[in-house]
């Protein structure tokens, strides 16, 4: 993933592998988040309260029967998603990518207008070619139209009739 990764490029889109994030930026989110998590716990328990409570799980507590990702589900960086991210190999990746795209997949309600979300952070060392690839096999395919940065849209195959 150094300077010439030979990464496909359409109309300023790259397709190849992301650039790597940086190691003292992994570090510092990896070990300030036992800092910021008391704080950020403090502030929705007190939201939720007056709030009457909701939102998306903090710790990656999913609906049943979806697939749990030993890579982490929740917003803390888990020791194995910091490791993958300082030095994980294209298989690390892309099985990193499989979980995600699975669990993914397993939330979704299949509508014809339906899409899916994936961060970055599941596919960064894979690609968006490589994301592409793993998802026509699920019979999903990337929602070209709607690529932004940090995460990717994927919406279902149509089947012609």
């Amino acid at each position: 993933m150094g300077g010439d990764s030979g990464a496909r490029t359409s109309g300023g889109i790259e397709y190849g592998p992301l650039p790597p994030r940086s190691a003292w930026g992994l570090r510092c989110q990896f070990y300030l988040q036992w800092i910021y998590l008391p704080v950020g716990f403090a502030v929705v328990a007190v939201a939720s309260l007056f709030a009457g409570g909701g939102g998306a799980p903090l710790f990656g507590r999913g609906p049943k029967g979806v697939p749990k990702d030993p890579y982490g589900d929740g917003v803390l960086l888990s020791r194995r998603q910091y490791q993958l991210e300082l030095s994980g190999t294209p298989e690390q990746w892309r099985e990193r990518a499989v979980f995600a795209l699975r669990r993914a997949v397993a939330q979704a309600s299949q509508g014809p207008d339906e899409t899916i979300s994936l961060p970055a952070s599941s596919y960064r060392g894979l690609g968006l070619e490589g994301l592409d690839e793993l998802a026509g096999a699920l019979g999903w395919r990337l929602d070209r139209e709607r690529l932004r940065f940090g995460s990717v849209a994927l919406k279902p195959v149509s089947v012609p009739h």
